[in-house]
């Protein structure tokens, strides 16, 4: 029976470091993030290209990559929004979800990045549904403002009548 308890007692020990936090919320501080480019290069929150801005984050699956290329289209054509000064957008692609090797992802991740100057990330191990308890492995799309308190947040694929919602939350915060 101590032998029993011992091992229980060790397992959870170990297990505690890896245990995902609740879900974020709105209204909430977003945890901080040490995630790399295809290149190798290390973002987080505090980088300077998101310093002072507001961030919509795409987290993806790769194999979803296209679920919400409306919403991404839609925030590319918006005049309203300050990229200069005071937006930018973010998508971080879950390696772990897809079954495609790592080595075609990141090459078609490189593509993209080169053409439309986009950061791109890669989540190698779910760290940021580790450290944001996301729940959909698929899509999310996160709003943080200039302090990281999430301002928006959508599990799935949005449906078309949210765009302007995300859009205007985005433009109301970009200017506080």
């Amino acid at each position: 029976m101590k032998k029993a308890f011992t091992v229980v007692f060790f397992v959870l020990l170990w297990s505690a470091p890896f245990a995902w936090a609740d879900e974020l919320k709105i209204g909430e501080k977003a945890p901080n993030f040490f995630l790399q480019d295809y290149s190798g290069k290390i973002y987080t929150l505090d980088s300077q290209e998101f310093q002072g801005r507001v961030i919509s984050i795409f987290y993806n699956d790769p194999d979803k990559k296209n679920w919400n290329k409306h919403v991404e289209d839609a925030l590319l054509k918006d005049n309203g929004l300050d990229r200069k000064n005071n937006y930018k957008s973010l998508c971080i692609t879950n390696l772990k979800a897809s079954k495609l090797p790592n080595l075609i992802i990141k090459q078609v991740i490189k593509s993209k990045q080169q053409t439309t100057s986009s950061v791109i990330l890669l989540d190698l191990d779910y760290s940021i549904i580790k450290a944001w308890g996301l729940k959909n492995y698929s899509s999310d799309i996160v709003v943080l403002d200039k302090d990281r308190i999430c301002r928006y947040l959508y599990n799935g694929k949005l449906p078309p009548e949210e765009v302007e919602k995300l859009i205007s939350i985005i433009k109301e915060y970009q200017v506080k």
